[in-house]
């Protein structure tokens, strides 16, 4: 034989032998092999690796977990834990009905107060007084220049004619604005007073040198500025009235009376008299008339009428010789007695 032969039959016994090992799983070694034999050994074990891992990675799984058990555990819990909770709810409940029958049979006791047991629980009706409904009259008047009269109980008994000098005069809103205005003003007080810098006592006598000592200069201690010192442009007593002639006093009090005529809001009450004051009485009778409020009462001397009305919210009372207009347009019903119209119409 040649070299070549020999050396093409080693060549073939040694990748035989490489087949067989790759075969088996097991990587033989080949002793004195060529550059040659060693790369087609490798090439012919790296499969044999990847291959053998999942294998045994796949039959080692079912070995560490095994199925019966687990899904023995899985059935046997639920059935473990319904067989559990049974036996708890059948201990505590006994328990808990004992108690609440305890507490029911524990009558439930309220302390009461000895004040509050004094009392008693129902409290009597309060007596109520029938109190006897008035009867609205119609008062109708002929014109503008009539009054209607009435009696001591609020019926209507007839008419009167009105004085054109004090009931038909036409109004003026200037000369009555003017009227008011002083009649307001006359009832205020001008006592407010103070005392200036020259009416407050003290020394005049300058505080310290004008000079040298650093502060602001300085006169009498009795100057505004100071504490104790006089008030600058404070208040003193004046009058506050304001001169209206008398004959546009009178003219105003003529319109204001005409104003409330023709309005039908002049009664005449001829049949009020009283003994004592009453002022149910006078009560009564104004509710009676079913006039528009506030209500002025006008009389003439006669003290017990007007101690009846002054208590009446609604009503106002004056004497005909202190009539004024302000009272006059503060009224919207006037009510005068036989004796202060006859005064009135004399004036």
């Amino acid at each position: 034989m040649t070299v070549a032969a020999g050396k093409k039959d080693a060549k073939s016994d040694v990748q035989a032998k490489a087949a067989v090992s790759a075969d088996e799983g097991k990587t033989v070694r080949v002793s004195k092999a060529t550059p040659k034999a060693k790369a087609t050994s490798k090439a012919a074990t790296a499969p044999a690796k990847k291959v053998a891992k999942p294998a045994a990675k796949k039959a080692a799984k079912p070995a560490t977990k095994p199925v019966a058990k687990t899904a023995a555990k899985k059935v046997a819990a639920p059935a473990a834990k319904k067989a559990a909770k049974p036996a708890v709810k059948k201990a505590v409940r006994p328990a808990v009905k004992e108690v609440s029958k305890a507490r029911a049979a524990k009558p439930a006791v309220k302390k009461v107060s000895k004040a509050r047991a004094a009392k008693p629980a129902v409290k009597p009706a309060a007596k109520k007084v029938a109190r006897p409904k008035p009867v609205k009259t119609e008062l109708k008047a002929g014109g503008p220049l009539e009054a209607v009269v009435i009696d001591g109980d609020g019926r209507q008994v007839g008419t009167v004619a009105l004085n054109e000098a004090h009931f038909a005069v036409p109004a003026d809103i200037n000369m009555l604005h003017l009227v008011v205005r002083a009649e307001q003003a006359r009832r205020r007080r001008g006592t407010a007073s103070s005392k200036s810098r020259g009416e407050v006592s003290g020394s005049t006598a300058k505080l310290y040198r004008q000079k040298g000592t650093g502060r602001a200069r300085v006169g009498s201690a009795k100057s505004p500025t100071r504490s104790g010192g006089g008030v600058a442009f404070g208040p003193h007593p004046r009058s506050y009235a304001i001169k209206v002639n008398r004959k546009v006093a009178r003219k105003a009090l003529a319109m204001a009376l005409t104003d409330r005529a023709e309005g039908g809001s002049v009664i005449i009450a001829r049949g009020l008299e009283l003994e004592t004051p009453s002022t149910a009485a006078v009560d009564r009778l104004l509710a009676s008339l079913d006039i528009a409020v506030p209500v002025l009462v006008v009389t003439s001397g006669e003290p017990v009428i007007s101690k009846s009305v002054r208590n009446l919210r609604y009503a106002e009372t004056s004497e005909v010789v202190a009539l004024s207009t302000e009272k006059i347009l503060r009224a919207r019903s006037l009510v005068l007695t036989e004796k202060a119209f006859e005064a009135l119409n004399q004036a």
